[in-house]
Order: C-alpha cells, then sequence, then structure tokens
C-alpha cells in the first residue's frame, strides 16, 4: 500500500506520540488532534478539537485512515463517559457522514475479555459478561468497541496490552506496591505488556491493511511476555510480601458487599479475578495478518 493521509486522535498521548513518529517513519503524512496546542515533527498538520463537542467535517478531508487513541485514561466514570465512549461516538458519527468515510484504527484494551478465562485468551474468547463489576475503564472500552462494530465504518479494534518504555513500566496485573514494599498476588500467568513503540507500530500497520471482516479484533502484546515472577524480579528491589490472590477473595466478597462499587479495586472479585488470573495471550494473528513482528522485549533496565 502507498503513502496515506492519516489523522491521529489523542496525538499528544502516550500512544498517539508513538503513532504520529511511527507514521512518519513508514512514508505517511499526518494530520494530528489534540484538545491543546501542542508541537510536532515538521510536516505534521496539527489541529485543534475535542471530540466529545463534535468534530468539523474538514478534519476527514482526504483521509484513509483515522488513528484513533484519544480516550481517558482514568477510572472517574464522568470522564470516561464525556471523554471516551462521547467522544468516540461523536467521532464515528463524523466519519460516517464524511464524503469519503475512512477506515478506522481504534485503541482498545487487553483487558476487555472476560475476568473468568483460565488458559489461553485470544480474540476469539469471550469478552466481559458482566463489565458493571469491573472498573469503569472496562465498560468503556467494550462501548468503543460495540460503537465501531455497529458503524458502517470499516475498522480494527486494537486490543493493546499494558504500554511501557523505559521511564513507565509498572502496572496493575501483579498487586500492591507502595513506596518499597510490594505485597504481591500471584507468579503465574503472563504479564500483558507491550512496548509502545510496537504498539504504535501495529496500529500504523492495521491503517494500511483493510480487515477482512467489517470490524476485526487484534490482540496486541509481546511475543515473550514475562511472568509475574520475572516481571517482579526485574522491577522491584525492597520488601516483597508474596500473597496469592484467591486468599484475598472473601474479604473480597465482603468488602463489595459492603462497599459496592466503592470498594477498592483489588478488593472486588471480578477485578481481582481479570488481574490476577493465570492466562496466557498469544499475539500470532496480530503477526500473520498484518506482517507485525514486536521488537521491543521486557528486560531490567539497566542503572
Amino acid at each position: 500500500m502507498g503513502a496515506l493521509r492519516l489523522l491521529i486522535t489523542g496525538a499528544n498521548g502516550f500512544l498517539g506520540r508513538a503513532c504520529v513518529d511511527t507514521a512518519l517513519a513508514r512514508g505517511h503524512s499526518v494530520r494530528a488532534m489534540t484538545r491543546n496546542a501542542a508541537s510536532f515533527p515538521d510536516g505534521v498538520e496539527a489541529v485543534l478539537g475535542d471530540l466529545a463537542e463534535g468534530c468539523d467535517a474538514a478534519f476527514f478531508e482526504g483521509v484513509d485512515a483515522v488513528i484513533h487513541t484519544a480516550a481517558s485514561v482514568s477510572n472517574d466514570a464522568r470522564a470516561l463517559e464525556r471523554d471516551t465512549v462521547l467522544a468516540t461516538r461523536r467521532l464515528i458519527e463524523a466519519a460516517e457522514a464524511a464524503h469519503a468515510p475512512p477506515m478506522m484504527v481504534l485503541a482498545s484494551s487487553i483487558a476487555v475479555y472476560d475476568a473468568g478465562l483460565t488458559g489461553t485468551v485470544d480474540e476469539a474468547s469471550q469478552v466481559e459478561t458482566l463489565p458493571a463489576k469491573r472498573e469503569p475503564y472496562i465498560a468503556s472500552k467494550l462501548a468503543q468497541e460495540a460503537m465501531l462494530c455497529e458503524a458502517s465504518l470499516r475498522g480494527w479494534c486494537m486490543r493493546i496490552g499494558a504500554l511501557y518504555d523505559t521511564e513507565r513500566r509498572w502496572n496493575a496485573h501483579i498487586g500492591v506496591r507502595k513506596g518499597p514494599v510490594l505485597l504481591s498476588l500471584g507468579r503465574k500467568g503472563d504479564v500483558p505488556v507491550v512496548n509502545v513503540k510496537d504498539a504504535a507500530e501495529a496500529m500504523i500497520r492495521a491503517a494500511e491493511t483493510a480487515p477482512e471482516q467489517a470490524c476485526e479484533a487484534l490482540d496486541i502484546v509481546e511475543s515473550d511476555l514475562p511472568s509475574r515472577a520475572t516481571f517482579i524480579a526485574a522491577e522491584h528491589s525492597g520488601l516483597h510480601f508474596p500473597l496469592h490472590w484467591r486468599l484475598l477473595l472473601p474479604a473480597a466478597w465482603l468488602c463489595e458487599a459492603v462497599l459496592g462499587p466503592r470498594a477498592p479495586g483489588l478488593l472486588r472479585p471480578r477485578i481481582l479475578r481479570a488481574r490476577m488470573q493465570a492466562v496466557s495471550y498469544p499475539n500470532e494473528r496480530a503477526k500473520t495478518r498484518l506482517g507485525w513482528l514486536p521488537q521491543k522485549q521486557f528486560v531490567k533496565v539497566k542503572s
């Protein structure tokens, strides 16, 4: 496929920035959309817009594909409803109404899968059936995917693992860490991570590739995922108290019964199970469909 014109939303975010750089490196032109003014490399067309307030038809002029990374990364229900769900709805509606509707590549999350799954989790696995029992973030990602799959656009739902780079490496699949003290909640199972540059490469390659169905999902994780034990050995050098997550389930059931959604995440049974269940995440479909080969591997950063 030749050079494309890409509209990248959330272009000043962690993943959005990496997508801009990757798109340029692969010879595409970029229209970078942000809510606030930001500087980009030469040749990038920067546009300001708040998706939740609507989309200007001019955003889509000459655009072949939309790389949609803009979203709230909080667990605040109101922020997610506005900046993830409403923003995506208005973006899709505007793209559908464009003279030449573009393809859309959505940055979703590996966390959308059902908390009860065990063993291997891939694109054919069940997505979460009880989103109200999970973090509001999960419900917002499921809503994004549903909107894209129900739209008239062709698109990709990229179920991306926990993003990291050399400065940002810790994630919620390990346990609770306060300063030098770690309470880990399991040692088995993959930690579904992916370097932000590899995730961006997958996003841009998806824009270059027509999906086999109107809406196709891909899991975007590293090829050789670290176990929880490997992750802890690489990232934590302080006090470590291991505890199997199942031992917390009685307290979690009680805490949720008393506090409901206000209970801390790891003291809500379905959230605890989703984060700590020992599962594996293959990425074969993404490699086959996109010709994508992750270049990074989670290793200890040298001091």
